[in-house]
C-alpha cells in the first residue's frame, strides 16, 4: 500500500487540479452567461428599431430609408445569427468544464478514501503491535512471577 505521505502529496495535486477546474468552469459560466446577454440586447435592438421604423414608416417612407432599413435589419439578424453561435459554443464549453470539474472531483474522493484506508490501516497495525507489546510485558511479568514462587 502506498505511504501516507505519497497519499497526501496525491490528494493536494488532485485538489489543487480540482480547484483549477472549478476556477476555470466559474469563468466559462460567466463567458455563457455574457454572451446570452449579448443575445438579448442584440433582439432587444432589433425589437425597437423595427418597432420605430414601423411607426415612422406609417406616415410613408421613400425607397432609399426602405432600403437602408433593411440592410440595416440584415446586419442585425446576421450579428444574432452569430451571437446564437457563440453561445452554443460557450455552452459546449461550459459542458466540457463541467466534466472536467467533475472528473477531478471524482479522482478527489477516490483519493480521499484511499487516504482514510491507509490511515485506517496504519492506525490497525499500530493498535496491534502496542496490544503484542502488552501481551509480551504480562506473559513476561506473569513467568517472573511463576518462577520466583
Amino acid at each position: 500500500m502506498a505511504s501516507l505521505q505519497s497519499l497526501r502529496l496525491l490528494l493536494d495535486h488532485t485538489q489543487k487540479q480540482a480547484d483549477d477546474a472549478a476556477l476555470n468552469l466559474g469563468k466559462l459560466n460567466q463567458k455563457q452567461q455574457e454572451a446570452e446577454k449579448t443575445l438579448q440586447m442584440l433582439l432587444e435592438y432589433r425589437e425597437n428599431y423595427q418597432a420605430r421604423f414601423m411607426a415612422t414608416a406609417g406616415n410613408g417612407i421613400n425607397l432609399a430609408d426602405w432600403r437602408n432599413y433593411m440592410a440595416f435589419i440584415g446586419k442585425l439578424d446576421n450579428a444574432i445569427s452569430e451571437q446564437e453561435k457563440n453561445i452554443e459554443h460557450a455552452r459546449q464549453r461550459t459542458e466540457t468544464g463541467k466534466h472536467e470539474f467533475q472528473i477531478h472531483r471524482k479522482k478527489l474522493k477516490s483519493y480521499d478514501t484511499l487516504l482514510e484506508r491507509a490511515r485506517n490501516s496504519q492506525e490497525a497495525r499500530e493498535q496491534k503491535r502496542e496490544q503484542r507489546q502488552l501481551d509480551e510485558l504480562v506473559t513476561n511479568k506473569f513467568s517472573r512471577n511463576v518462577k520466583q514462587r
